[in-house]
């Protein structure tokens, strides 16, 4: 068994357009949890309070409110097992942050603790990507705050599909004219299209083999990340397929407007991703 110091926990971070105290309430009130993360929950918002998420198809979870600095900190701990209590098993620990960002929204950051298994880790690595679109989604008041979710059955298995993203050769083939890149967290450098759009700043903010990847990229041409009026976040994670193949989530989020979203919207089914099909080989992909 792997201890859980070290199995790796899960730390990500989403942009949204809601004020902190709204996304709070969001993540703090059991009916709006259950509007975008679990099915049900019950718990009473107080530390060291105990409560239950459920979901139909997996069950009910116990949980302990561990922490609370309303509207900046909040933090359970859930069990892994269904029907058993947080203390008798093993369990996770789940962290969010709030900050105030610059546009009036919010910059939430979670942090998730506590893996025994690799495969604990991985699973909810996709089920975090999903909870964080479906957040965005029900705190949006315009289309393009929701960002964009998508998930593509390829043929193609897991590790030829991980390797198109993190080889930078394969990444170059079907993603565009990039230029030099090293596909490792915090490399900052240009998705570069000489011959048609320009080029763009980007970063990568995560790479965790075999599973999950993500990058920041601007829409404004030769304008540094710090600069840029808009910055998007692109999340993308590879799951085995039940049958065979690969299950490819994708979450894009950081939208300032409908025009960006618009064209990303249509881009990812009508070029992107076709793009990749063909570089993976895949039956029928032209």
């Amino acid at each position: 068994m792997t201890s859980p110091s070290t199995t790796a926990a899960i730390d990500r971070r989403v942009d949204l357009a809601a004020a902190p105290e709204r996304v709070w309430s969001a993540l703090t009130d059991p009916a709006e949890i259950a509007s975008w993360y679990t099915e049900r929950a019950e718990f009473a918002l107080a530390v060291g309070a105990e409560g239950w998420m459920e979901w139909r198809e997996h069950g009910r979870f116990a949980i302990r409110i561990e922490a609370l600095d309303p509207p900046r900190y909040f933090a359970w701990r859930g069990a892994r097992d269904p029907d058993t209590a947080v203390d008798d098993g093993p369990s996770t620990l789940v962290e969010w942050w709030l900050e105030p960002a610059a546009n009036g929204g919010t910059s939430l950051r979670l942090r998730e603790s506590g893996f025994e298994q690799p495969d604990e880790r991985q699973l909810n690595t996709m089920g975090w990507l999903h909870s964080f679109g479906a957040l965005a989604a029900h705190l949006a008041t315009e289309p393009w705050q929701g960002g964009i979710r998508r998930t593509y059955h390829l043929q193609s298995a897991p590790d030829a599909v991980w390797k198109a993203f993190a080889d930078p050769a394969e990444l170059r083939a079907w993603w565009g004219g990039v230029g030099e890149l090293e596909v490792r967290p915090g490399f900052e450098g240009w998705f570069d299209w000489p011959t048609e759009e320009g080029r763009f700043a980007m970063r990568f903010d995560a790479v965790e083999p075999p599973t999950y990847i993500s990058w920041r990229w601007v829409t404004d041409r030769d304008v540094q990340l710090a600069d840029a009026s808009q910055v998007l976040r692109t999340e993308w994670v590879v799951m085995p397929r039940d049958g065979g193949g690969t299950d490819l989530h994708l979450f894009e989020s950081g939208f300032t407007g409908l025009d960006d979203h618009r064209l990303n919207d249509s881009g990812w089914d009508g070029d992107v991703i076709p793009a990749l099909r063909r570089q993976l080989g895949e039956p029928g992909a032209g």
